[in-house]
């Protein structure tokens, strides 16, 4: 074996061997996870509750900002006074405009559902985003007097009967530390009037989240 022979083996034997501690050698460049999406649902949880990162599925966004006040353990949405509707407003834009969302369907349960309501009757539209807002279960209080929805944006109302069980038209809402504004409920029927929606029975007969409610898929479709 010659000189030359002998550096082509030491050479080929050098590149084979993996360096310490590296493993296996890296795959192709995977793609970067979504971040972004045109069409979007925004959860707002109840209160106790609290968000959790955004997911994506066929193309469609889903957000779940954290509430922005402390309730139950957890957090809530404290939608009144005004300093405080605009800082829940504040966390919800944000979601949307970090996501880049063209179409905003908002959904909103229990304490959530309250503060969708009061978005809905306070003629938002995310800056002509909005699509519709689902309102699941939702506490009932003031925030709909004088609805001023504006007509572009959908509406669905969702109703279990459990709240109306616990806390009928009319109780302190302070007694049982429910949020909400006016400091008593109203009851679901007047809710709905000033709404001006039709209440839909939930699946449910307990308090939960209808989270498959149809709206989310047909209002954000083309």
């Amino acid at each position: 074996m010659n000189r030359w022979t002998l550096v082509i083996l030491v050479l080929s034997a050098t590149a084979v061997v993996p360096a310490c501690g590296s493993g296996a050698a890296p795959s192709a460049t995977e793609p970067p996870a979504q971040q972004h999406a045109d069409d979007c649902v925004v959860r707002l949880h109840g209160k106790g509750g609290k968000g959790s990162p955004t997911t994506f599925s066929n193309g469609v966004a889903d957000l779940n900002p954290s509430g922005n006040a402390d309730g139950w353990g957890g957090r809530q949405w404290l939608y009144f006074p005004q300093a405080e509707y605009d800082a829940a407003r504040g966390i919800v834009t944000a979601a949307v405009d970090t996501t880049g969302c063209k179409r905003v369907v908002i959904d909103g349960f229990s304490n959530g559902a309250s503060f969708a309501a009061s978005l809905l009757c306070r003629n938002e539209t995310l800056d002509g985003r909005l699509v519709g807002v689902v309102i699941d279960d939702p506490v009932t209080d003031v925030a709909t007097e004088n609805c001023a929805r504006n007509p572009s944006v959908e509406v669905a109302l969702y109703w279990t009967g459990a709240l109306e069980m616990q806390a009928p038209a009319g109780t302190a809402c302070a007694s049982i530390d429910w949020t909400c504004e006016g400091g008593v409920t109203v009851g679901i029927d007047a809710y709905a009037k000033r709404l001006d929606v039709a209440v839909q029975g939930s699946p449910s007969s307990t308090h939960e989240w209808f989270r498959d409610a149809p709206e989310l898929e047909e209002w954000l479709r083309p």
